[in-house]
């Protein structure tokens, strides 16, 4: 059961730029499906590849168009942001304010999709930081405004059978501070935490969060994704920027 203060991981972002179709076509070889290809009401193109209890986002924009999202035409090609769910945007709003942080204003944000064979608006409220709590990753809040529209059973249907993102690494300069900064962010009880100097393992409702400690890193970075059948197999696929070929 998921404690009301505790933060579900929602989704990961990778980032395609302009490269989107090959970066889907990838994932198509390897077994998974892909929601068709959708604009965002902000500029922005993406293809998501559906997990049990989250999903995983491929970003980008229109070969031939200039991006619209600074955040996106600026961001490296491979593994970016780390999103987490929230059920109510303006409390996390609210919450976050109070916590210190620098939050931008909640954004809304929406794409085209099909139901049931028709039209629809998938609709979401995003809580962005205008700085970043960890420095070299970037991390944001999302509530679903029509879940039903994002969790089709027919793009859950995956030919590799891989349904269940297991867990994200990370490596940090600090791994302290930056267990601190996530459990501050996440409310996370001091119980889902095991920690020391060189790596700690952070337990969300949905997915565990590790953090390895690299002393050549300037800035935290999102390393991989582990990927597996479901919660209880073991890890099957891994994702990296290497595995990305981008």
């Amino acid at each position: 059961m998921i404690h009301p203060q505790e933060y579900p991981f929602d989704h990961l972002v990778i980032i395609g730029r302009d490269q989107l179709g090959k970066l889907a076509q990838q994932f198509l070889t390897q077994g998974f499906l892909l929601t068709p290809l959708a604009h965002h009401n902000l500029g922005s193109s993406n293809q998501l590849i559906m997990l049990d209890s989250s999903y995983i986002e491929l970003l980008g924009c229109e070969p031939g168009k200039p991006p619209q999202r600074a955040e996106i035409a600026n961001q490296p090609l491979g593994l970016d942001a780390l999103v987490f769910r929230t059920n109510d945007a303006e409390k996390t709003y609210q919450e976050l304010v109070k916590g210190g942080f620098s939050v931008n204003p909640i954004q809304d944000l929406s794409r085209e999709s099909e139901y049931k064979g028709n039209s629809v608006l998938v609709q979401f409220k995003t809580v962005r930081f205008s700085v970043q709590p960890i420095p070299g990753i970037r991390i944001y809040f999302c509530e679903h405004i029509t879940p039903e529209y994002v969790w089709q059973d027919q793009w859950l249907k995956h030919l590799n059978q891989l349904g269940h993102l297991k867990s994200i690494s990370l490596a940090s300069p600090n791994v302290l501070e930056s267990v601190n900064v996530l459990g501050q962010l996440l409310n996370i009880d001091k119980k889902h935490i095991v920690i020391s100097e060189e790596l700690a393992q952070l337990q969300l409702p949905n997915i565990q969060i590790n953090i390895q400690k690299d002393g050549n890193l300037i800035e935290s970075r999102v390393m991989c994704a582990q990927v597996s059948k479901n919660s209880i197999d073991p890890v099957d696929l891994i994702i990296n920027n290497q595995h990305l070929n981008l």
